[in-house]
């Protein structure tokens, strides 16, 4: 008997606490609260409740922020420690107490770049519309995120890396010079992540110089490039707790390799998402070339201005993904603000990867590099593109902004 007595005591209590609210939104504001009132409260009241707070408030340094005296509404702005609160909850002339919390203006969540290159605009539309207007994220873009580029190299100086370019590995020439001196890497290093050429404006992008100043490099120096991106990786996953995860762009290829395939997977399946070129033999099989015949890449082939499919693309069942390929404008070397204009599917790619970096950093959680592919498929747009190849995959890289 003596049990439930003390049980409804303890439930008539609880009954009579005002309810608290909003404590565990993401956007409270610690230790600050609203009290409000019971409408018919009277002034009288309110004081005697504010010289009941008061040793309260001194005991644990808190204080009356705002008093809130309004026709219909009375309340007060609350700072200090839940444990008052928990007190000021028995008052009975407190409605309720409502965590304060932070508010933003209502504006878009995407920042405009306007005259940007056509590739990148065709990145965000569902259907043609080249109006120069590219919409992105800027807590979305490629943050936390790293762009290994297998290349000849990326030409650090220029400007618009912004400062998010750096060196990593040269397994072609040694000494290295450790820079691009050729052009073709620092052309697809800005389409992925460039200020104003770039997909993914805030990635950080890693130079892996495994070609030489002729655009040149073996089997060998592409494998021991993968091999250094995925010790990379691994170590700056387990070190940096704000890394978010990794992709690799090979704009490179050459005749099936058994071997460097396997490399590839390997590093695939350490984690890094692999986005390759589909070659530029005129409708030849990508099946016939590495890395576009790794089947858990990411093989891209090239579209134009026009939405059609570029006359110099591989095509065929290992083809994932289209996207701008045709007279893209990016960085170069030579000078701070040195640009050209380059075709082919290793312009394609560094599209795709720039898009994978955005999406990367758009999560909570590090996807698997099943998981990029899956999502680049799925919400690609289909079937826009005309003169695709039989057996091609008609699939245009894209992500709205939203």
């Amino acid at each position: 008997m003596l049990r439930l007595i003390m049980l409804g005591a303890l439930l008539s209590a609880v009954v009579g606490r005002a309810p608290l609210y909003n404590v565990d939104s993401k956007s409270a504001i610690p230790n600050e609260y609203i009290v409000v009132f019971y409408s018919n409260t009277t002034s009288d009241v309110v004081d005697k409740h504010m010289m009941k707070l008061q040793p309260m408030l001194d005991d644990s340094q808190g204080e009356v922020m705002q008093n809130i005296n309004m026709k219909h509404f009375k309340g007060y702005g609350l700072r200090g420690p839940k444990s008052v609160v928990d007190k000021i909850r028995f008052f009975e002339e407190v409605e309720y107490i409502e965590a304060n919390q932070v508010v933003k203006a209502m504006q878009s969540a995407c920042t405009t770049q306007l005259g940007a290159e056509w590739g990148l605009v065709r990145t965000t539309e569902r259907d043609l519309n080249l109006d120069g207007v590219y919409p992105y994220k800027e807590n979305a873009s490629g943050q936390n995120v790293v762009a290994y580029v297998l290349d000849t190299g990326i030409y650090l100086e220029n400007d618009d890396f912004g400062g998010r370019a750096t060196w990593g590995i040269d397994t072609i020439e040694d000494p290295s010079p450790e820079t691009d001196e050729n052009g073709h890497g620092t052309h697809v290093a800005g389409t992925i992540g460039g200020t104003k050429y770039g997909i993914a404006k805030a990635v950080e992008l890693i130079a892996v110089k495994v070609l030489d100043r002729n655009g040149a490099g073996s089997t060998l120096s592409v494998i021991n490039g993968v091999s250094w991106v995925e010790e990379h990786h691994s170590r700056r996953m387990t070190n940096n707790a704000n890394a978010k995860g990794s992709i690799a762009n090979m704009s490179l290829g050459g005749s099936y390799s058994l071997t460097m395939n396997a490399v590839v997977v390997s590093a695939i399946n350490s984690g890094v998402p692999f986005i390759v070129a589909a070659g530029n033999a005129f409708g030849a099989d990508a099946c016939q070339d590495s890395p576009a015949s790794v089947n858990a890449a990411v093989t891209v082939g090239c579209s134009n201005n026009k939405d059609e499919f570029c006359i110099f693309s591989n095509a065929g069942e290992c083809v994932d993904i289209l996207a701008p390929g045709e007279g893209i404008t990016s960085a170069w070397i030579g000078g701070p603000y040195a640009d050209n204009t380059s075709s082919g599917t290793s312009m394609s790619c560094p599209h795709v990867a720039g898009v994978a970096a955005k999406y990367i950093s758009s999560l909570d959680s590090t996807p698997t590099p099943r998981q990029v592919k899956e999502w680049l498929g799925e919400n690609g747009t289909k079937n826009k593109i005309t003169l695709v190849p039989t057996g091609t995959a008609n699939n245009l890289v894209f992500m709205e902004c939203k």
